[in-house]
Protein backbone atom coordinates (compact mmCIF):
# COMPACT_ATOMS: atom_id res chain seq x y z
CA UNK A 1 0.00 0.00 0.00
CA UNK A 2 1.14 3.41 -1.14
CA UNK A 3 1.66 6.29 1.29
CA UNK A 4 1.76 9.78 0.31
CA UNK A 5 2.39 12.51 2.53
CA UNK A 6 2.33 16.31 2.04
CA UNK A 7 2.91 18.98 3.69
CA UNK A 8 3.20 23.06 3.89
CA UNK A 9 5.57 24.96 6.18
CA UNK A 10 5.85 28.33 7.43
CA UNK A 11 8.77 29.67 9.43
CA UNK A 12 11.22 28.25 7.67
CA UNK A 13 14.88 29.93 7.89
CA UNK A 14 17.37 29.23 6.07
CA UNK A 15 15.55 28.10 2.81
CA UNK A 16 18.24 25.05 2.91
CA UNK A 17 15.71 23.62 5.58
CA UNK A 18 13.14 22.61 2.85
CA UNK A 19 15.82 20.97 0.81
CA UNK A 20 16.85 19.02 4.01
CA UNK A 21 13.79 17.64 4.45
CA UNK A 22 13.26 16.82 0.75
CA UNK A 23 16.49 14.51 0.88
CA UNK A 24 15.65 13.02 4.22
CA UNK A 25 12.11 11.90 2.82
CA UNK A 26 14.38 10.52 -0.18
CA UNK A 27 17.19 8.85 2.32
CA UNK A 28 13.81 6.48 3.67
CA UNK A 29 12.98 5.72 -0.18
CA UNK A 30 9.98 8.24 -0.58
CA UNK A 31 9.84 9.51 -4.33
CA UNK A 32 9.05 13.11 -4.80
CA UNK A 33 5.87 13.77 -6.90
CA UNK A 34 6.48 17.59 -6.61
CA UNK A 35 6.75 20.59 -4.39
CA UNK A 36 6.73 19.30 -0.80
CA UNK A 37 4.40 15.85 -1.96
CA UNK A 38 6.38 12.26 -1.39
CA UNK A 39 5.21 9.28 -1.94
CA UNK A 40 6.91 5.46 -0.39
CA UNK A 41 5.76 2.75 -2.54
CA UNK A 42 8.12 0.32 -0.87
CA UNK A 43 12.13 -0.95 -1.93
CA UNK A 44 12.80 -3.90 -4.22
CA UNK A 45 14.25 -6.87 -3.06
CA UNK A 46 16.90 -8.97 -4.65
CA UNK A 47 14.04 -10.99 -6.27
CA UNK A 48 12.69 -7.63 -7.75
CA UNK A 49 9.55 -8.01 -5.92
CA UNK A 50 8.28 -4.59 -4.24
CA UNK A 51 8.49 -4.83 -0.21
CA UNK A 52 7.00 -2.13 2.32
CA UNK A 53 9.35 -1.75 5.32
CA UNK A 54 7.04 0.65 7.34
CA UNK A 55 9.42 0.19 10.96
CA UNK A 56 12.61 0.94 8.69
CA UNK A 57 11.02 3.68 6.64
CA UNK A 58 7.81 5.08 6.71
CA UNK A 59 8.07 5.28 10.89
CA UNK A 60 11.24 6.64 11.18
CA UNK A 61 10.87 9.09 8.01
CA UNK A 62 7.42 10.72 10.05
CA UNK A 63 9.54 10.55 13.64
CA UNK A 64 12.43 12.42 11.43
CA UNK A 65 9.93 15.10 9.93
CA UNK A 66 8.50 15.30 13.42
CA UNK A 67 10.97 16.23 15.22
CA UNK A 68 12.71 18.58 12.93
CA UNK A 69 10.16 20.71 12.36
CA UNK A 70 9.89 20.63 16.27
CA UNK A 71 13.70 21.09 16.45
CA UNK A 72 13.48 24.28 14.23
CA UNK A 73 10.37 26.28 15.42
CA UNK A 74 8.79 25.70 11.75
CA UNK A 75 5.20 26.09 11.56
CA UNK A 76 3.63 23.33 10.09
CA UNK A 77 0.49 24.63 8.07
CA UNK A 78 -0.60 21.53 6.20
CA UNK A 79 0.16 18.25 6.68
CA UNK A 80 -1.15 14.94 5.04
CA UNK A 81 -0.86 11.37 4.77
CA UNK A 82 -2.68 9.38 3.17
CA UNK A 83 -2.35 5.26 2.78
CA UNK A 84 -6.21 3.51 2.24
CA UNK A 85 -6.94 6.41 5.09
CA UNK A 86 -6.43 9.80 5.30
CA UNK A 87 -4.69 12.19 8.66
CA UNK A 88 -4.91 15.90 8.29
CA UNK A 89 -3.49 19.48 9.21
CA UNK A 90 -4.66 22.50 7.93
CA UNK A 91 -4.29 25.43 9.84
CA UNK A 92 -4.20 27.36 7.12
CA UNK A 93 -7.06 29.82 8.62
CA UNK A 94 -6.88 30.54 12.07
CA UNK A 95 -10.91 30.35 11.90
CA UNK A 96 -11.02 26.76 10.51
CA UNK A 97 -8.23 24.59 12.51
CA UNK A 98 -8.13 20.98 11.16
CA UNK A 99 -6.07 18.51 13.14
CA UNK A 100 -3.11 18.98 16.12
CA UNK A 101 0.22 20.41 15.45
CA UNK A 102 3.06 18.39 16.63
CA UNK A 103 4.19 18.84 20.45
CA UNK A 104 7.03 18.52 22.97
CA UNK A 105 6.88 15.88 25.32
CA UNK A 106 5.91 17.88 28.15
CA UNK A 107 2.43 18.59 26.39
CA UNK A 108 2.26 15.81 24.43
CA UNK A 109 -1.40 14.77 25.33
CA UNK A 110 -0.54 10.87 25.98
CA UNK A 111 -2.92 8.25 26.81
CA UNK A 112 -2.46 8.03 31.39
CA UNK A 113 -4.55 5.29 31.39
CA UNK A 114 -3.37 2.32 29.32
CA UNK A 115 -4.00 -1.67 30.07
CA UNK A 116 -0.33 -2.09 30.71
CA UNK A 117 1.59 0.93 32.81
CA UNK A 118 4.83 -0.42 31.85
CA UNK A 119 5.58 2.00 29.12
CA UNK A 120 5.67 4.95 31.58
CA UNK A 121 4.44 8.78 31.04
CA UNK A 122 8.21 9.77 31.90
CA UNK A 123 9.68 7.57 29.58
CA UNK A 124 7.68 8.46 26.45
CA UNK A 125 8.08 12.31 27.03
CA UNK A 126 11.79 11.83 27.54
CA UNK A 127 11.66 9.76 24.17
CA UNK A 128 10.32 12.23 22.09
CA UNK A 129 12.07 15.15 23.99
CA UNK A 130 15.17 13.13 22.79
CA UNK A 131 14.16 12.66 19.26
CA UNK A 132 14.10 16.10 18.75
CA UNK A 133 17.00 16.99 20.53
CA UNK A 134 18.89 14.54 18.60
CA UNK A 135 17.77 16.24 15.13
CA UNK A 136 20.33 18.16 13.20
Amino acid sequence: MAVTITYDLTDVNPGHMRTYLRSMFERFHFRRLGGSVFRYEGVADAQGNIQEDWLNHVAPALMFFRSYILAHNITLTRFSIDTSSVALIDHSEATLLLGSQPQVGASLPLNLAPTNAQAGTGAMITFVNAAIAATP
